[in-house]
């Protein structure tokens, strides 16, 4: 039977791929940070609450700035691999803060997976006015030829209707929902950056990604890899690591005064 045929989980269950996210997620650029905190997001002692916070990737270079974080995340099994003291386990749509109590929202690789009503209303809520809300994307591009793309097609034959297959890197919609909700002050950014992988490392971000190990089914999974498998003897060949382009993209908005 193909195995694009086989039955997936409805959802990507992310707890599935806890390891591999504290392991194999490349860490965000340098320069991300450095751009945020000229938009008063990561400064030495400020109050931020980072939601869907996952494994703390974000979380760490804030906390290593001096910032104070609470990494918010739904799912324990990725949250228990943060180094924040203050983790609590909670989504983006009912969050258990005071009214006004955080000094910026950071939400990174996650927007998508929000109510696109509720969740920009509750980041309203707890934002102090005139306060910054970050919405953080690092996403790999997939060029023609690339091994990204090499790789998108490979799952596509296993889970055709992988809605995130192609896309460019930029959340057009993440800005409609700040504006819809309230922020002002609406702007964004982009930059590319080159990341490097070895065959284990690029296997091991593979499967973080929501149409691979959070979705397949066992025996769907298990397929997925031997076939990666021997697509990375392929594009690895002669070479101990590949360099795959990335787009980093922020969209921030402000609680009104």
């Amino acid at each position: 039977m193909n195995s694009a045929n086989l039955p997936s989980r409805a959802a990507p269950d992310f707890a599935r791929a806890a390891s591999d996210y504290a392991s194999h997620r490349p860490p965000f650029a340098t320069r991300l940070f450095e751009k945020l905190r000229a938009f008063g997001i990561g400064l030495p002692g400020q109050q931020i609450l980072d939601i869907g916070a996952g494994t703390g990737l974000l979380g760490r270079n804030l906390i290593a700035a001096g910032s104070r974080v609470i990494e918010c995340e739904p799912s324990l099994d990725l949250l228990r691999f943060a180094e924040s003291s203050h983790r609590v386990c909670a989504t983006a749509e009912r969050l258990p803060f005071a009214d006004s109590a955080f000094e910026a929202v950071t939400a990174a690789q996650c927007w998508h997976w929000f109510d696109r009503r509720m969740a920009p209303q509750e980041i309203f809520r707890v934002l102090k006015p005139g306060r910054p809300v970050a919405v953080i994307y690092q996403t790999h591009l997939p060029l023609e030829g690339s091994l990204a793309h090499v790789t998108e097609k490979l799952i596509l034959r296993h889970l055709s209707n992988w809605r995130h297959a192609g896309g460019v890197g930029v959340n057009g919609q993440a800005l409609k929902d700040l504006q819809s909700g309230g922020f002002v002050e609406i702007e964004s950014f982009t930059f590319d950056v080159a990341i490097p992988f070895t065959a284990e490392s690029w296997a091991g971000y593979v499967r973080t990604w929501s149409a691979v190990a959070p979705r397949l089914g066992r025996e769907q999974l298990i397929a997925f890899e031997s076939a990666l498998a021997a697509t990375l003897q392929v594009e690895f060949a002669g070479a101990s690591e590949r360099w795959v382009l990335h787009r980093v993209f922020v969209a921030i908005g402000h609680r009104p005064l």
